[in-house]
């Protein structure tokens, strides 16, 4: 049996892509979750096809850059569940805009959704898991913290912040047993990155892949944290000189 059944999962930009294939994934494992995007419509669709699965799921409407409403989050999925034992921090936004036309407004944007939104949820999250004796939290990352793409100063740094953060919260999460860990995908065919899904197969990766590398990540004992996941297509220029 699953470490997951039974246990609770926030997972965020559940709408589409990367968080509704996790969303699916985890309820296969038999844990319950909780939606969040700001799309409801989506999220309410999505509740729906989780119900026909036999599984269980609440929609929140959620802008994750609004201090109060991650707050209403993490209240209603208590007032629903009674715990919250994992998060997945997977919403994002993509960005190519090269320095010298980057304005203040659009850095705001990209550092908010894709930094700052992970701090709040994260602290939201570790204020319930503490004193539960265990705790999960993903961070989901890009391979641009690892190498950056050109043109997208705004999206690489978010990136690398989330990085930093991670290895922040793992240290301080030790003592109340909360794993903090991250996870890269490389280039993954959704709505995020539109351009991907005109690439190659060969090129990309299905959002469904990608979750269950997530999920996997979760399954573990309480005291194991698989700290630090990545998937990258072969033939990509990631690795080596080119």
């Amino acid at each position: 049996m699953s470490i997951l059944q039974g246990r609770v999962a926030v997972v965020t930009g559940a709408s589409s892509g990367i968080g509704e294939s996790c969303a699916i994934s985890f309820v296969e494992k038999g844990a319950k979750v909780v939606l969040a995007a700001r799309r409801a419509e989506r999220l309410e669709a999505l509740v729906k096809r989780i119900e026909d699965m036999g599984g269980q799921a609440l929609a929140v409407a959620t802008d994750v850059t609004d201090e109060a409403a991650v707050q209403n989050l993490f209240d209603q999925a208590m007032a629903k569940f009674g715990s919250v034992d994992v998060l997945i921090n997977n919403a994002g936004i993509a960005d190519s805009t090269a320095a010298d036309k980057l304005e203040l407004d659009l850095w705001r944007k990209v550092i908010d959704t894709n930094l700052t939104s992970a701090f709040l949820c994260a602290r939201a999250a570790i204020r319930v898991m503490k004193g539960t004796g265990h705790g999960r939290i993903i961070n989901v990352g890009s391979i641009s913290a690892r190498v950056p793409r050109q043109n997208s100063p705004a999206y690489a740094a978010s990136k690398w912040g989330l990085d930093g953060l991670t290895r922040a919260l793992a240290i301080d999460g030790r003592e109340d047993n909360i794993a903090v860990s991250i996870f890269h995908p490389g280039i993954v065919a959704t709505e995020i990155a539109p351009g991907a899904v005109k690439l190659d197969d060969e090129l990309t990766a299905d959002p469904k892949d990608i979750a269950d590398v997530i999920i996997h990540m979760c399954d573990l004992p309480d005291h194991l944290n698989f700290y630090e996941g990545l998937v990258v297509q072969n033939k990509i220029p990631f690795l080596g000189r080119g």
